[in-house]
């Protein structure tokens, strides 16, 4: 793998897309209909077998920024607070003299409820109040009865004209979350602020239910192509405003997602519940002029990204960050294949679970179940289930699994606010 001079980055642009599942995304370039995220995909450095280490976004988001899994840093679902005592790596660039910001879309996201927003000099949650209707609506919509009414009639008619995607698309309900075209412009706006070298980060939310899309997509692309489809063409306009500001040049952009989305793959559409690769399996992508096409296929994770941002801007990187960065070795090797330990969203599994590069073992439980990936990448055949862990590395991975799970943090609850409840309901986080 190249090792890039870091010395002609003075600014990085995380973009991390809600939902967007790495097959997906090659069968959108594939299709040509994502030509944005094409190009930084395969113009750029790609890692093609990159992988979140939790399948919901407040867990997934917090390892991002704090480069640690979710025993260790503590958020262990959606509505959770980092602790402030957990080094994040906002506040390592900002330390280090860069302007911040961060811009997200969806409450729970907003520092108030993530704690995220330590270290960004401007960090743009909404504010909890996400358009002038807002406050006026959330009195109606965030109720058990309309909840219960919605529910039972949001999915009525059909994909293109139901309840659900009428409310959305003309704005009366946003259920929680802003749209990319608010986004982007509150990205644009601190575009405009910054003045020197900048760390931004912006998270779209459009892909993930209920999904945001150009209803005339419908013709031709299912909700979730139709989506990606969107969060596409927002991205090309921060990218197109990086250049108008002559930045694109000095500036990293970095492409990922906070997990993937099950559609059906093992018998139900979402996230959270289960540890099969189409949750897990992400899109990773580094582009900067200076960066050279490549396609790297060592497993790496997620929680890799913060140190590879602090090593390419020549920030230290804090003892607590169990991540490591995905530029060579010092030897000139390739930093080679990572473990990625696994957790499901409590509220829904008790799930944990080890990825090699070619093995898969998930734990529900005292429940084992063990996948041959390079034999069975869609994970169809559980090896347990079938009587078939002779001459494989179950007992291995099982040991290897435990003492992970042993040497994690005792977590305790967090107590979550009615509101937030209701708002985790809305967004299908809670039954």
């Amino acid at each position: 793998m190249q090792n890039f001079d870091s010395h002609a980055i003075e600014n990085v642009l995380l973009v991390s897309i809600d939902c967007l599942r790495e097959d997906w995304l090659q069968r959108g370039i594939s299709e040509g209909i994502v030509p944005t995220l094409e190009r930084l995909a395969t113009e750029g450095l790609y890692f093609d077998r990159a992988f979140t280490v939790a399948n919901t976004t407040d867990p997934s988001l917090t390892s991002f920024m704090t480069a640690s899994y979710p025993h260790t840093h503590g958020v262990q679902e959606n509505g959770w607070g980092l602790d402030e005592s957990i080094p994040v790596l906002a506040e390592s660039v900002q330390d280090a003299g860069h302007d911040t910001f961060g811009v997200v879309s969806v409450d729970h996201l907003s520092d108030e409820h993530s704690g995220l927003g330590r270290g960004f000099d401007e960090y743009c949650d909404g504010g909890g109040s996400y358009d002038t209707l807002y406050p006026i609506l959330s009195r109606i919509y965030d109720t058990k009865t309309f909840n219960t009414v919605f529910g039972a009639v949001k999915d009525v008619g059909t994909e293109q004209w139901n309840l659900k995607s009428l409310l959305r698309q003309t704005g009366l309900i946003r259920l929680h979350c802003r749209t990319a075209k608010s986004v982007t412009q509150d990205a644009v706006e601190q575009l405009d602020r910054v003045d020197g070298p900048f760390f931004g980060w912006v998270h779209y939310f459009d892909m993930h239910e209920p999904r945001n899309y150009d209803r005339g997509d419908l013709d031709t692309h299912d909700e979730y192509t139709a989506a990606m489809k969107l969060v596409d063409g927002y991205v090309q306009q921060v990218l197109d405003e990086l250049e108008a500001r002559d930045l694109r040049e000095e500036t990293l952009v970095i492409l990922t997602a906070d997990h993937g989305e099950a559609l059906d793959d093992h018998g139900y559409t979402g996230h959270g519940r289960q540890l099969y690769d189409e949750e897990l399996h992400v899109p990773l992508a580094f582009h900067h002029p200076d960066i050279d096409a490549e396609t790297v296929s060592d497993q790496v994770r997620t929680i890799d990204i913060a140190p590879t941002v602090l090593d390419l801007l020549d920030v230290e990187v804090p003892d607590a960050f169990e991540g490591r960065s995905l530029r060579v070795n010092d030897d000139g090797t390739p930093p080679g294949d990572r473990d990625a330990f696994l957790t499901a969203y409590p509220e829904f599994a008790e799930s944990i679970g080890l990825r090699t590069p070619g093995w898969k073992l998930i734990r529900e439980g005292t429940e084992h179940e063990l996948y041959d990936l390079s034999a069975d990448p869609e994970e169809t055949n559980d090896l347990v289930a079938a009587g078939a862990t002779d001459g494989t590395p179950y007992d291995d991975l099982r040991e290897k699994l435990q003492a992970w799970d042993s040497a994690g943090s005792d977590v305790s609850d967090q107590d979550i606010d009615a509101d937030t409840q209701e708002m985790l309901k809305d967004l299908g986080y809670v039954d």
